[in-house]
């Protein structure tokens, strides 16, 4: 009797290890799933964020498809930005050439200089033109003054009145009276 008492004891022990054992393992399993749809359900949310960034609809696609909508949009923004910077350094080549020209019209050397500097000597070499200009005017201003003055005087030895009249007048006015004079001689 003490042998089956053993074995029954023995058998319950044995039964009710496994089971235990059983359990724990089933409980286990809910664990991980559970940690496995939460960890899914963190990583949906963080691409919907990711998503929602880029502008990709997310609605009705898995997450690959949604990753690679993602990927696409990166791409066409990178397309983007590069297409910006062509752009800017192609304006930025075009302002070139024209400060090139304006320096080549000016007389300026551009060689080894940056754009400011090139500005900068086509900014200088237009003030000297620009004094340039005004010397040159002063000085036609001055020989018009004297041819005048010259004038004036031719048209005081003939006796022609110059008051308020232009240089023209005043020359028509000189040949007349020398027309007139050789009129006389003859």
């Amino acid at each position: 009797m003490k042998k089956i008492i053993s074995s029954l004891v023995m058998a319950t022990l044995l039964f009710s290890g496994i089971s235990v054992v059983s359990a724990a393992d089933t409980g286990a399993d809910a664990t991980v799933t559970h940690s496995k749809a939460e960890k899914k359900e963190e990583n949906r949310a963080k691409l919907n964020a990711k998503a929602t960034k880029w502008g990709v609809e997310t609605t009705d696609k898995t997450n690959k498809e949604v990753k690679a909508a993602i990927q696409e949009a990166k791409a066409v923004k990178k397309a983007e930005i590069a297409e910006k910077k062509a752009a800017k350094e192609a304006k930025k080549q075009e302002q070139l050439v024209k400060l090139n020209d304006k320096a080549v019209k000016l007389g300026v050397d551009t060689a080894g200089k940056t754009a400011k500097e090139v500005k900068a000597a086509i900014k200088e070499a237009k003030v000297a033109k620009k004094v340039a200009n005004a010397e040159k005017k002063a000085a036609k201003e001055a020989k018009k003054q004297e041819q005048l003055e010259n004038l004036k005087e031719k048209a005081a030895k003939w006796g022609v009145d110059t008051a308020g009249k232009s240089a023209k007048e005043i020359k028509a006015e000189i040949e007349a009276k020398k027309a007139e004079k050789k009129e006389n001689k003859k």
